[in-house]
């Protein structure tokens, strides 16, 4: 796990986990300077015990987004989070990978079996179908996502998990060619609050910025 702090000098903190391939280059347009922003990214190693030396005690309010892989780094690493205000998850669930609630196990390990650069690059072109959109390429290289889906692959294989971080807002995305809109609408179901959006992958743009996600709540 890596962290990367930008800091506006606002009492107000946005702790964003990023998911598979992205990094805080991949929202940069979306920071609209009103909160801190604390990114959490890059789980080839899944030890969240940095977050503990990172002053928190400034900020009179701290909310938080997880995306895609990063509703599931949230909520294993949410022992390590302070209090939250708001909790949202967006594209994603907490089984990164799963038959029924995730990603098809057979499916990353048709990635894995021969990663390179043109499996991320499918991988962000998918992420941007039907999302009117072009992501930053971010600075990453492919060995370290392959280092990355094989820490989350090894970690869901070994370990029982539970939902540990009471999400107050999920958005879900229905035309999701990586995250299947029905693997989101499993888990999920039942909730209070839902989002459905027609969209792809990597909705952010129907938002415009942080604060719109936030004001959704």
């Amino acid at each position: 796990m890596k962290l990367f702090h930008i800091n506006h000098d606002k009492t107000r903190l946005l702790i964003f986990f990023c998911g598979f391939y992205t990094n805080a280059e991949s929202f940069a347009e979306f920071d609209n300077a009103t909160s801190d922003i604390l990114f959490v990214y890059d789980y080839s190693d899944l030890d969240f015990s940095e977050l503990e030396y990172f002053d928190f005690s400034f900020y009179a309010e701290i909310n938080l987004i997880a995306y895609s892989w990063g509703v599931f780094a949230a909520n294993i690493g949410s022992g390590f989070l302070p209090p939250l205000d708001k909790k949202v998850a967006i594209s994603g669930t907490i089984f990164p990978i799963h038959d029924t609630y995730g990603i098809p196990l057979k499916i990353v390990d048709l990635m894995l079996n021969n990663f390179n650069e043109d499996v991320v690059l499918n991988f962000k072109n998918k992420m941007e179908l039907n999302s009117n959109c072009n992501i930053k390429a971010v600075k990453r290289t492919v060995e370290n996502l392959k280092e990355e889906m094989i820490s989350i692959k090894n970690y869901v294989l070994s370990h029982e998990i539970r939902e540990s971080l009471n999400f107050d807002f999920v958005v879900i995305t229905k035309k999701d060619k990586i995250f299947s809109y029905k693997n989101q609408i499993n888990f999920w179901a039942g909730h209070n609050n839902i989002l459905e959006l027609d969209m792809g992958h990597f909705p952010f743009f129907y938002f415009e910025n942080f604060d719109k996600i936030l004001e959704y709540c």
